[in-house]
């Protein structure tokens, strides 16, 4: 399949981008994507866009914040991203019944092939008062499913889950 001409390829990219990261709401789809860079730069031949300076993607409830964002297409598909900074954030909203998921860390990758995201270098994600830290967090998106762990000998991983509330008798 051949790249869209110059014109489209931003708009292309910034498409790919956002539909596979914004794994939130899914009215959030259906909301404008906007992204902020001091600079972007766009490899046709490559398929390799880099963002930045003060990088913010945002669609619906899913943002991400990061000093540099780097998009990687091959063939015209969306494959992967990397964010870093110090520290890049994200945050986004699974479901409406849900508490929003806060992420920080100081490098962000997704991966659209298998849909996990892994956080890096002093990682923590935060849903309510529950909170996962370690050197690095994954999180697979077809799954429903954190792992955390560490990369450092003798490092470790946490876990805070608060209790659910008891709804009273159940009947």
């Amino acid at each position: 399949m051949p790249l869209p001409n110059p014109s489209r390829w931003f708009d292309l990219i910034l498409l790919l981008l956002i539909s596979t990261l914004a794994f939130a709401l899914p009215e959030d789809r259906e909301k404008p994507i906007h992204l902020e860079a001091d600079r972007a730069q766009l490899d046709q031949k490559t398929g390799v866009s880099i963002y930045e300076g003060n990088v913010v993607i945002t669609q619906g409830s899913m943002r991400l914040a990061a000093d540099t964002a780097t998009v990687y297409v091959k063939d015209g598909t969306f494959q992967r991203m990397e964010a870093t900074g110090k520290p890049s954030t994200f945050r986004y909203k699974p479901a409406a019944d849900q508490e929003e998921i806060h992420g920080v860390g100081q490098r962000v990758e997704y991966d659209a092939t298998t849909a996990l995201v892994v956080v890096s270098n002093n990682a923590k994600f935060t849903q309510g008062k529950d909170v996962f830290t370690g050197d690095q967090i994954e999180y697979d998106l077809n799954e429903d499913l954190v792992r955390a762990r560490s990369t450092t000998a003798g490092g470790r991983v946490q876990f805070t889950i608060q209790p659910q509330p008891d709804d009273g008798p159940q009947n």
